[in-house]
């Protein structure tokens, strides 16, 4: 509910078209807005005031793009003047969904979108995809949880791999709270892989669903199964996770010859 008095806030938006140093033209946007947006916390609804803004700059005649991102998140009381957390990013855009804020980036060169995830009841940033998320939906008025999978074709690659060239990507399964378990594919051979296929599955069935909601006795056989292509080679590899207990399970998981799993 919004408490009594009044509530305001103000933002600017701007362009500019100019040369930069490198004799570009390039073209940078300012743009900044707000909205109210409703989450659903252990105590039931309650609703924040965001403040969005999107700096980017991309030059005319090539495909690069900078861009600075910063959220900012207050309660719509009159009488807290500081906000509740920032989110900071390098997206161009993005919008609330429930409890998460997912912020978009691109690349250049024919790479992905990326999409990461910020917890908007934390402001902790919890998960990036390179496919549209899937989701578990546990009895209780706030039980989901998120199916993200991060390639190395996208606008960013995953963290795991710059630490380990041979990271291809990062299979992730967490909720609106805390950061996600992340569990690494790792290849014999590094080279740039892209997700083709993200999806549920129990037994050998493919389920059509992107968000499954479970019961007690729904969730035996329940898997992620992840498809992989290396654009260059055609190289592809498949694979399935069980999902135990909310978790992934990779116990006893076999790749084909020349990829493995590592969850440290």
């Amino acid at each position: 509910m919004f408490a009594r008095g009044v509530i305001s806030h103000e933002a600017r938006s701007a362009v500019r078209i100019y040369r930069d140093a490198a004799g570009c033209q390039a073209i940078q946007t300012t743009n900044r807005q707000f909205r109210v947006v409703t989450v659903q916390d252990d105590e039931g609804p309650r609703r924040l005031v965001l403040q969005e803004s999107y700096d980017t700059r991309y030059c005319v005649e090539s495909e690069s793009v900078g861009s600075e991102a910063l959220i900012t998140a207050w309660q719509p009381d009159s009488g807290q003047t500081g906000p509740l957390f920032r989110i900071a990013g390098r997206g161009v855009s993005g919008t609330p969904i429930g409890n998460l804020y997912r912020m978009s980036s691109r690349g250049c060169c024919g790479s992905q979108t990326l999409d990461t995830y910020w917890s908007l009841l934390t402001g902790r940033s919890l998960f990036a995809s390179s496919a549209g998320l899937r989701t578990l939906i546990y009895p209780g008025r706030t039980g989901r949880r998120f199916l993200a999978f991060h390639d190395t074709f996208s606008a960013a690659a995953p963290p795991e791999s710059a630490v380990d060239p041979s990271v291809v990507g990062v299979l992730e399964l967490g909720d609106d709270r805390e950061p996600a378990t992340r569990v690494s594919v790792v290849a014999d051979r590094p080279e740039p892989f892209v997700i083709q296929v993200l999806a549920f599955v129990r037994g050998r069935t493919v389920l059509p669903d992107n968000a499954l909601t479970l019961t007690s006795d729904s969730t035996a056989g329940l898997a992620a199964r992840v498809e992989l292509v290396a654009p260059s080679s055609g190289r592809r590899v498949t694979f399935t996770v069980p999902i135990v207990a909310g978790a992934l399970a990779t116990g006893g998981v076999t790749l084909p010859a020349g990829f493995r799993l590592d969850d440290r």
